[in-house]
């Protein structure tokens, strides 16, 4: 019986062949603040728009028409203006591609992969009907157990690969005349709110210390101001060949190559040029390393470690036959290209080579593959480990108190029949 390949108007060459979609939460009115993006089901190197995962660290802004939209530049610099969208679409513009990834992705697999652990493995599997969002955790204000939390919230799939067009920051803060001096360039958003205690619960595992409140704020982050200048940071108007959605950040978002999700600041409102590094909340209380919460020497967290991603084979695809197989998956780095990727089928005792596609895009994963000659039964611990181009070896991101920049060897043990 031939199998469905239609769906609604389009006709597709694979039966049963399925759109990806993210696993969304919404909030009270029906609208996606918290998405998961189906990561083990894409292929190729770009997360689809509607696949792509969603974060909201406060809540989101009316959505703002396009011709209405205005944001300004000011601070340290000689010429201070206001700009609408088509003034920024008559400077020279540029597409990057690029992996966003949030900072607390996988950062369950921390206490996964603690000695001793008798934690069962984080999950990247598709669950449609997922239900949370720490804006929905408590109806009373007051702090929800842990264990409900660490439930109802997963951190994993959390990273995507897009296209990005707009133009380089650099290129706004040079017609604004940058003073000498500057150190910094804050950019805030349109979105606003009173940060919820519950994301640092989440991420540090426990609730048994103090958060800090600073009441009803905008979401903001201070760029150093050699980041600010990359050619490659630019002001984001377009997203995968369309005009961005709101939900990513309609009608302008930053994009920062390299660094966590974050630093990407949607709905821009302003650009500050600053003398001094401000004292954003989300990079002063959270998104830090330290060793605990009452750390004295918190660091704000930027670029990303080394990462692999093993797509297949998983630790529920066994039992698999016993013959050939391919081994494949995706490899990531913060600071440029992937240059090699590693493979072991024996828990690391051994590495192969594993073949890399070609690419030019230094920010965006690569795709990796090996062939596996599984000849004989048995169980096989397997794991993958990405060299970036400054010669960076996964892992490079030690423990740290909120769990953020996951980037250790988890292995995929798998039993051949």
């Amino acid at each position: 019986m031939a199998r469905r390949e239609i769906e609604g108007d389009w006709v597709f060459g694979w039966p049963d062949r399925k759109r990806a979609e993210i696993m969304p939460s919404k909030d009270v009115d029906g609208r996606v603040i918290f998405a998961r993006s189906p990561v083990l089901d894409l292929e190729g190197m770009i997360t689809p728009v509607d696949a792509y995962y969603v974060i909201a660290q406060l809540d989101m802004p009316d959505p703002i028409h396009p011709d209405d939209y205005t944001f300004s530049v000011s601070g340290e610099v000689e010429n201070p203006a206001e700009y609408v969208l088509e003034d920024l679409r008559k400077f020279p513009s540029r597409t990057v591609r690029a992996v966003t990834e949030c900072a607390g992705n996988d950062g369950e697999f921390f206490s996964y992969m603690q000695e001793g652990s008798n934690m069962k493995k984080p999950s990247l599997r598709v669950k449609q009907d997922e239900e949370g969002g720490w804006n929905q955790m408590s109806d009373d204000g007051g702090i929800p157990d842990i264990e409900d939390i660490l439930e109802a919230i997963p951190t994993t799939c959390l990273v995507s690969g897009g296209e990005w067009t707009g133009v380089p920051l650099r290129e706004v803060l040079n017609r604004a005349g940058v003073k000498d001096g500057a150190v910094a360039v804050r950019v805030q958003g349109w979105d606003r709110g009173r940060p919820d205690p519950v994301t640092q619960y989440l991420s540090v595992g426990r609730t048994d210390f103090e958060v800090a409140d600073p009441g009803i704020i905008n979401y903001d982050k201070g760029l150093p101001i050699e980041k600010a200048m990359d050619p490659d940071t630019i002001l984001a108007w377009a997203h995968n060949g369309e005009y961005l959605t709101h939900v990513h950040g309609a009608p302008l978002r930053m994009v920062v190559p390299g660094w966590a999700g974050n630093w990407w600041v949607k709905w821009i409102e302003k650009i500050e040029v600053m003398d001094r590094m401000p004292d954003c909340y989300y990079q002063t209380h959270y998104f830090v390393s330290g060793d605990s919460p009452d750390d004295s020497d918190k660091k704000p967290m930027m670029q990303l470690g080394v990462k692999t991603l093993i797509k297949y084979p998983r630790d529920d695809d066994g039992p698999l036959p016993r013959g050939e197989h391919v081994i494949r998956g995706m490899a990531w780095s913060g600071e440029g290209a992937v240059v090699r990727v590693e493979v072991s089928t024996d828990g690391g005792e051994t590495w192969n080579d594993a073949y890399i596609e070609d690419s030019r895009d230094k920010w965006l994963w690569r795709r990796w593959s090996h062939v596996w000659d599984a000849s004989e039964a048995g169980e096989y611990r397997i794991m993958a480990r990405a060299t970036d181009e400054n010669g960076r070896v996964q892992p490079q991101t030690g423990m740290n108190f909120q769990r953020k920049h996951f980037d250790w060897i988890v292995p995929e043990v798998v039993t051949v029949e």
